[in-house]
């Protein structure tokens, strides 16, 4: 029975990493984001492109491919990925199941294609959700790291008059794990090889 309490411990510690495994972390700071990206990530400025006429846009390099839609159509004639119609959600699903990091300018603009200061909401397939509202331009970043693929993401509806769009899109994988991940995967193995070490002795 005593080899059974000792292990416990050990299965425990193991076990509490998982959770960290699947989180998805959210980064203000794009110099944070990109540090923690595997190189050959794909970026998009979304410059110099016309309105597709019907359906979802798609996106494709770097081995990263990704679908973007909104429910009348979206608008890309601005320099930047939006909605097509005021109060409507802009969808991003990441359909080449890879892509672990996704980091953008998120924001809302007017009829004008200015940014307007609002409420800007994002979710994630897993359920994440960060809301913020920018001020300036220079507070629109958002980036999320996760040890599992990321699904889709979603920037809710704006509002009236209100337009959602995103910017400088960038989709890759990790270079490192999460440092969370780390240190909670660190803390069973010394478990596990205390236990190791007890039985030997």
């Amino acid at each position: 029975m005593k080899p059974v309490r000792c292990l416990l411990p050990a299965l425990a510690l193991s076990l509490l990493s998982v959770p960290a495994l699947a989180a998805t972390t959210v980064h203000t700071s794009a110099a944070s984001f990109l540090a923690l990206v595997s190189p050959g990530a794909y970026a998009e400025t979304f410059d110099d492109l016309v309105n597709p006429p019907e359906g979802p846009a798609r996106f494709s390099g770097g081995g990263f491919a990704y679908a973007a839609s909104a429910p009348n159509h979206i608008y890309l004639a601005g320099g930047f990925l939006g909605t097509s119609q005021v109060d409507e959600a802009l969808t991003i699903q990441f359909t080449s199941g890879n892509v672990h990091a996704v980091g953008a300018e998120f924001f809302a603009t007017d009829i004008n294609d200015d940014a307007v200061s609002t409420l800007v909401t994002i979710t994630l397939g897993d359920g994440t959700v960060e809301s913020f509202t920018p001020t300036s331009f220079a507070e629109t970043f958002r980036g999320f790291t996760s040890d599992v693929a990321i699904t889709s993401l979603v920037i809710s509806a704006p509002g009236q008059a209100r337009y959602a769009g995103l910017d400088n899109l960038t989709v890759g994988a990790l270079a490192v794990p999460e440092p969370s991940a780390w240190a909670l995967m660190g803390l069973g193995l010394v478990g596990v090889l205390a236990l190791t070490r007890r039985r030997a002795a």
